[in-house]
């Protein structure tokens, strides 16, 4: 965490990971005195689980609280998948807060049937035989062919996903089950968007799903990061950052 005006910039990262997929963020923007708070989600990274479930709606008003207390007024949101939901709902009750956005790896619409279920099911066989499978699974969808055979940064993401609790999994998978489709918001978000989706993100969040939300957006800017797929930031952060950081300094420039 970097603090210390009244605007920064809020990291909100994808499940199952943690604040610590934006490490190569953090540092770059330490290095040009970008204020930032990134937060961990309930039983993720170095926040322990709530005692109940949660919905994305909860989960908003929780964060938002937080970084009230930090007194913080205004943010410049970067959120990778979930985190992208956490932004929707964020404009839906926040908006005032909200001076810029930038979606990464995420998509506007609901889960449809099949993907609640999928979702469900992860849930019932984690309670039997607990989370290793799932970190498997998790490392395998969202890399691309280069972070594959990358040995040092496939090593870290599996150590980011092995601190997530299973408590904290089972919650945050029931809320992504059960959050809004946030289609018919994507017109009213009238701040500044980039939009960024990894280019070789074939089972998440493919680059086609990415853009509905650019091209919902009026002026939404839409990229593609190259040897990346679901976690854009961490897998290629080189080309990342040379995206997000000059719109966020532009931003912080308008006071």
């Amino acid at each position: 965490m970097k603090i210390g005006t009244r605007k920064a910039v809020l990291l909100l990262h994808a499940f199952p990971l943690n604040k610590d997929m934006y490490t190569f963020q953090m540092e770059a923007f330490e290095r040009e005195n970008i204020p930032y708070v990134a937060v961990d989600y309930p039983g993720f990274g170095d926040n322990p689980p709530l005692l109940s479930d949660y919905s994305i709606e909860a989960l908003t008003d929780y964060i938002v609280m937080s970084v009230n207390q930090l007194g913080i007024k205004e943010l410049i949101v970067v959120g990778d998948s979930m985190g992208g939901y956490i932004m929707f709902e964020m404009w839906r009750k926040y908006k005032e807060y909200v001076k810029g956005y930038i979606f990464t790896a995420t998509r506007a619409e609901a889960d449809n049937e099949e993907a609640k279920k999928a979702r469900y099911a992860l849930i019932k066989r984690i309670q039997e035989n607990g989370k290793d499978f799932l970190v498997d699974i998790m490392l395998d969808a969202q890399t691309s062919p280069a972070t594959k055979k990358d040995e040092r940064k496939m090593r870290t993401l599996r150590c980011i996903m092995e601190k997530a609790t299973e408590e904290g999994i089972v919650r945050a998978l029931r809320a992504l089950a059960e959050r809004k489709d946030n289609t018919e918001l994507l017109s009213s978000i009238y701040v500044p968007t980039l939009v960024i989706a990894g280019k070789d993100d074939e089972k998440v969040t493919p680059p086609s799903v990415v853009k509905k939300i650019a091209d919902g957006i009026d002026g939404a800017k839409f990229y593609e990061v190259s040897n990346s797929a679901h976690l854009p930031p961490f897998e290629n952060p080189q080309e990342y950052n040379s995206i997000v950081i000059p719109f966020i300094k532009e931003l912080f420039k308008e006071e």
